[in-house]
């Protein structure tokens, strides 16, 4: 990456965190094999199965929320930079490079920043037209349109006020920005996955708008009513382009060919793709013939698959069970049993605008009935780590000085009946007049249905809860269901996991107040004044010193606010058959790139 003197002076970069990956050492290679066998297992055997616990939420990675679609999508769409599984730095895939970043002193974006990219000269569409800085214009307007459903990533993109064509070379483009966005790089480059305009948008309706207009404010009411914009956000936002195969188009090197609910989905590789043609980019390399991410809720029967030889791939292993894996010599002899750390964490969020979740005190008081060292050592067997905010704890500006919320039952009652919590009719259930209406403090905790982990995480609260007279009900619901939910607000408490990437963290996205709105991330409904100004600081400021400062003040709010039940970053517990090379593990999720996976011969 090429960046200007100016720029490196005000302290523009990203920074990346040094993780170590935990893997056991492969098993020996199968015995030679006589050429007809080679053939045979080649031919037959070289399809990759991957293990899912249940489905994706679809195939439009604009609108999608869901961490098992981004993976199936990797393999679909290309990008313009992706996060190199093992370095885990930025690494150029649909671009030539690293894009050349400059400081602006003069001319209309005075004070603000630009990007330059270059696409590779090789890429086309299936179709064989190229793709061109059309397409990535086009992908930002759509993320930008505010019909579309893509609420949940569009802060990424508030920065873009202008992207510029070269007149010379329609495959290199400019990003200009009024402010010098220290996320820049990332959100321009590795955020969008870059769509075909010709298929998404046959009747140019987003080409009458510029991504000015798209940008400014004060359009915003006229965008939203006019007609052009909600007839495309129809089209766009429809079902069709979740899972009907022949409307998923990508420039990646597999083709969405099946989706069977409830049981798989089918990508194939592309027999004429661009990325071959390019040599010495690994972040291209693709060699599974077939990829089957094979849907199986129940833990134990996908373990069962495996051992059958019908599943070459296990992740989010329950910890007591990878245990047992690693004492199964059979099973060992045939798979990798790896554990990377990961940029992830678990958390139990509390919808705050229900009436029983309005008081911070009620919150850390839920706090204070889960132990988590009896969990980490229960049930992640000790392979995890507790962290008390949303910044990951080995990264620099993690806020060390938040203390554990300790599991104290005392405490928990204490701060309920200051909040004014009490058992007045007898029940074993408190109650408590808010609003003019008795409410009972009798809540719901949502989960991943045949997520082991997360329905025992809410077993020990139901139990603890029980002690201080709150009853907690467990609701199993599968995986799409679940995010809608959560996107809708339908919830008392939900129990998730955000995915996070070894880059810098803008906490727009999750914790301002301009993403609480439905399908917005701020799914609690957290923010204030203050914490959102630090947020909206932390987004331009380039000094590393400086925003750890604001870093560390705006977690200092959220710990004391307690939105969520911040639980711990777990390691990943995977299972890769040795049949395969190309399969180390890394802190990226999902852990591996299965796209590298290359059959042993």
């Amino acid at each position: 990456m090429r960046i200007s003197k100016t720029l490196k002076n005000l302290g523009f970069a990203i920074g990346f965190l040094s993780m170590t990956v935990a893997c056991e050492t492969p098993s020996d290679k199968p015995e030679d094999k006589t050429t007809e066998e080679k053939q045979e297992t080649t031919e037959g055997n070289a399809e990759l199965t991957i293990h899912e616990i249940s489905d994706p939420d679809g195939m439009n990675p604009i609108i999608s929320n869901a961490a098992n679609a981004l993976y199936i999508q990797n393999n679909i769409y290309s990008k313009l930079l992706v996060y190199d599984q093992q370095t885990l730095e930025l690494s150029p895939q649909l671009a030539v490079g690293r894009p050349e970043i400059k400081a602006l002193e003069d001319g209309e974006y005075a004070g603000g920043m630009s990007l330059t990219y270059e696409i590779h000269p090789e890429a086309t569409w299936d179709n064989g037209t190229p793709i061109t800085a059309e397409d990535y214009i086009f992908t930002i307007k759509v993320i930008k349109n505010p019909r579309v459903n893509s609420a949940q990533i569009r802060p990424y993109f508030e920065f873009m006020d202008k992207v510029e064509i070269d007149p010379t070379n329609n495959k290199k483009f400019t990003v200009y920005s009024k402010e010098r966005y220290f996320r820049a790089e990332e959100s321009s480059g590795q955020e969008p996955f870059i769509l075909p305009e010709y298929h998404y948008d046959s009747e140019g309706l987003m080409s009458q708008f510029t991504i000015e207009q798209l940008s400014d404010p004060e359009q915003m009411d006229a965008l939203m009513k006019d007609q052009k914009i909600m007839r495309f956000a129809e089209q766009f936002n429809a079902p069709k382009f979740k899972r009907v195969p022949e409307a998923v188009v990508g420039s990646g090197p597999y083709q969405f060919v099946e989706w069977t609910t409830g049981q798989r989905v089918v990508l194939e590789r592309k027999k004429d793709w661009w990325g071959d043609k390019v040599k010495g980019n690994k972040m291209l390399e693709a060699y599974p013939p077939k990829i089957i991410y094979k849907t199986i809720p129940d833990l134990t029967a996908a373990i069962t698959n495996a051992k059958d030889g019908q599943v070459d791939v296990i992740r989010s292993i329950q910890p007591t069970k990878f245990i047992d894996l690693k004492d199964d010599p059979k099973f060992s002899s045939n798979f990798d049993l790896s554990t990377p750390d990961q940029f992830a964490y678990y958390y139990i969020g509390f919808n705050m605008k229900k009436p029983q979740f309005r008081d911070k005190r009620v919150r850390r008081a839920i706090a204070h009935l889960i132990d988590r060292d009896e969990m980490i050592e229960s049930i992640f067997e000790g392979m995890a780590i507790k962290t008390n905010g949303p910044i990951n704890p080995k990264k620099p500006y993690y806020n060390k000085n938040m203390p554990d919320i300790e599991y104290n039952i005392e405490k928990a009652k204490e701060l309920l009946k200051e909040a004014g919590w009490a058992d007045a009719d007898g029940d074993n259930i408190m109650d408590k007049k808010i609003d003019g209406k008795q409410v009972r403090f009798s809540v719901e905790y949502k989960y991943q249905q045949g997520n082991i982990v997360r329905k025992n995480i809410g077993q020990l609260l139901k139990d603890e809860a029980s002690r201080v007279g709150i009853e907690v009900n467990l609701t199993p619901v599968d995986f799409s269901t679940l995010l809608e939910d959560a996107d809708k607000r339908n919830f008392d408490m939900v129990a998730l996991a955000w995915v996070k990437t070894p880059g810098l963290d803008d906490m727009k996205q999750v914790w301002h107040t301009a993403a609480d709105k439905e399908g917005g991330a701020n799914r609690v409904g957290f923010g204030t004044a203050e914490s959102d100004k630090l947020i909206d600081e932390i987004r331009v400021t380039l000094d590393p010193e400086v925003r750890k400062e604001l870093y560390l003040k705006v977690q200092e709010i959220i710990y004391e606010e307690q939105p969520y039940v911040f639980l711990f970053v777990p390691s990943e517990l995977i299972a890769i058959h040795n049949r395969f090379d190309g399969t180390e593990t890394s802190p990226m999720r999902p852990g591996y790139r299965e796209a590298s996976f290359k059959l042993r011969k």
